[in-house]
């Protein structure tokens, strides 16, 4: 299975906010994440990685997301990759 790898641009305050979005994906869609952080050029990246999840999995947190409004203003990549090696 693949591992969701996604990100979006958000405003560096809303880091605890997006700890606490990870607690609620893990209870309502089963799956725990983690969140990076880049800050360069006047931009904080966050990305969410989910390890080892079916699409039916993926689908359901980008579900989640679109119906919380922390993420109204703030437009999500989702990409997927497996693991070569």
């Amino acid at each position: 299975m693949p591992d969701a790898f996604i990100w979006y641009h958000a405003d560096e305050k809303d880091e605890s906010k997006l700890i606490n979005w990870l607690a609620t994906v893990e209870q309502q869609a089963g799956v725990q994440g983690k969140l990076f952080v880049r800050k360069a050029d006047n931009n904080t990246t966050f990305m969410e990685i989910y390890s080892d999840v079916s699409q039916a999995t993926i689908d359901r947190i980008e579900k989640l997301a679109a119906s919380t409004p922390l993420f109204e203003a703030i437009e999500r990549r989702c990409e997927n990759f497996v693991e070569i090696i």
